[in-house]
C-alpha cells in the first residue's frame, strides 16, 4: 500500500475507538480528553521530545463521510495534535499536562505517514491481531468493544456462525474466548441501560471487565443470571441478552463483582469461590444476608467436581516431585533429607486416609 504524508489537522480521531471501552466520544475534543486520561500520552510525548516523531509505522486511515478517520494510530495522533495545539482540549481539561518541546522535534510532527484503506473491515484484521494477540495489546474491555463492532458490521452479509469464524480468523483467538468477550460486553451495556451502574455508583470504564467474562464461562453462574446452562453461542451476541425475569439477579452479580460491597479481592481465588456460591441456593441466601463470601462458601459446601480437581492437581504435583527427586537427591544435606522423609511420611498417611474413605469399585 502507498504511504502518504498528511498534516495532523486533516486527520480525525476515531470516536468509536475500542480504547474508549464503554465511553462514547461525541466530538473530537471529547475523544482527545478520553485519550489524555486513559492512553498514557506522556510516554509518547517523552519519546517525541527525545527522538522526534518516529515514522516507521504509518497510521491506518479510511474516508468516512468525507473525513479521514484514523482507525489505527489514534494514540499517536492525539499526542501529536496536542503538542501542536494544546487549545484543542476542552476548556476544563488539564492543558498543563501538555509539554513544550524543542521546535526541531515539533517539526517532525507536522506531516504524518498514512495508509488509506477502503473501509473499517479492510483494516480490522491487522488492527485486531496487533491489539489482541500482538505487541500492543488492548485491555479486555477494548478487545470486546472492537469484537462487537466487527461482528455487527458483518450483519446481513454473513450468518452468525460465519461472522464468528471470520472474527476468530482475524483476531487469532478461539471462538470460546471471543464469545465470552462479546456476550459479557452486551451484558455490561444492558446493565448500564438498566441503571445498575448508577445504583452501584460505578464509573463505566473503572470495572475489571475480566471478572464478568470469566464468570460467565461457568454454567451455574450463567443460569443464575438467566442465560442457558449450555455453552455460549452466537445467538447471545445481541442487545439485552439477560431476560427481564433475571434483571434483579444481574444487579446482584454486578454488585458482588464491582460495587462498593464487591466480594472480589483476587480474580484468581475469589471469582471461583463466587461461582461455587452461585451454584448453591443456600450459599446465595447466605451471601445476600451477610455479604460475606467466605461464610457463603462454607454454607454452599464442597462440590464433588471441586474435590476431583484438587485430587488431579495433587497427582500432577506428585508426578513432578517424583521426576525432580532424581535431580536434587544428590544435593540434599542431611537435615534436608530428614525433612524430606518426614514430609513424605505425612503424605503417605494422608494418602492412606483418603484411600480408606473412598470405597473400592468392584467389577461385576
Amino acid at each position: 500500500m502507498k504511504i502518504q504524508d498528511i498534516e495532523p489537522s486533516e486527520l480525525k480521531l476515531d470516536r468509536q475507538n475500542p480504547r474508549f471501552g464503554l465511553s462514547e466520544a461525541s466530538s473530537e475534543k471529547e475523544a482527545l480528553r478520553i485519550l489524555l486520561e486513559t492512553a498514557d500520552l506522556k510516554e509518547l510525548w517523552n519519546s517525541i521530545a527525545e527522538r522526534g516523531f518516529e515514522k516507521f509505522e504509518p497510521l491506518v486511515v479510511t474516508n468516512e463521510g468525507g473525513e479521514l478517520v484514523v482507525l489505527e494510530g489514534n494514540r499517536r495522533l492525539a499526542a501529536v495534535k496536542l503538542l501542536l495545539d494544546p487549545s484543542l482540549l476542552e476548556k476544563d481539561a488539564p492543558r498543563r499536562r501538555v509539554p513544550s518541546i524543542a521546535p526541531e522535534k515539533l517539526d517532525t510532527c507536522r506531516q504524518l505517514p498514512v495508509v488509506i484503506v477502503k473501509n473499517r473491515e479492510a483494516a480490522a484484521g491487522y488492527i485486531g491481531f496487533k491489539h489482541v494477540n500482538g505487541p500492543a495489546r488492548w485491555s479486555s474491555l477494548a478487545k470486546a468493544r472492537f469484537g462487537v463492532r466487527f461482528y455487527q458490521e458483518m450483519d446481513g452479509r454473513l450468518t452468525p456462525q460465519q461472522r464468528m469464524q471470520s472474527l476468530t480468523n482475524q483476531l487469532g483467538d478461539s471462538r470460546g474466548v471471543i464469545l465470552r468477550l462479546l456476550v459479557a460486553y452486551k451484558i455490561v451495556q444492558q446493565s448500564i441501560d438498566l441503571g445498575h451502574f448508577d445504583q452501584l455508583n460505578l464509573a463505566e470504564n473503572s470495572i475489571e471487565f475480566s471478572h464478568l467474562y470469566t464468570l460467565i464461562n461457568n454454567p451455574d453462574s450463567r443460569e443464575f443470571i438467566g442465560l442457558p446452562r449450555a455453552p455460549l453461542n452466537e445467538g447471545l451476541v445481541r442487545a439485552n441478552p439477560i431476560p427481564v425475569s433475571h434483571h434483579p439477579q444481574l444487579l446482584e452479580v454486578m454488585g458482588w463483582l464491582y460495587g462498593d460491597k464487591s466480594v472480589i479481592r483476587s480474580q484468581g481465588t475469589d471469582r471461583p469461590r463466587l461461582q461455587r456460591v452461585l451454584a448453591s441456593s443456600e450459599g446465595i441466601r447466605e451471601l445476600r444476608m451477610t455479604g460475606n463470601l467466605a461464610d457463603a462458601e462454607t454454607v454452599a459446601g464442597l462440590k464433588s467436581e471441586d474435590w476431583l480437581v484438587s485430587l488431579a492437581k495433587a497427582h500432577q504435583i506428585m508426578q513432578k516431585i517424583a521426576s525432580d527427586a532424581t535431580i536434587v537427591v544428590g544435593d540434599l544435606k542431611e537435615d534436608e533429607l530428614a525433612n524430606s522423609h518426614s514430609l513424605l511420611s505425612r503424605l503417605e498417611r494422608s494418602f492412606t486416609q483418603v484411600k480408606a474413605i473412598i470405597p473400592n469399585i468392584k467389577g461385576g
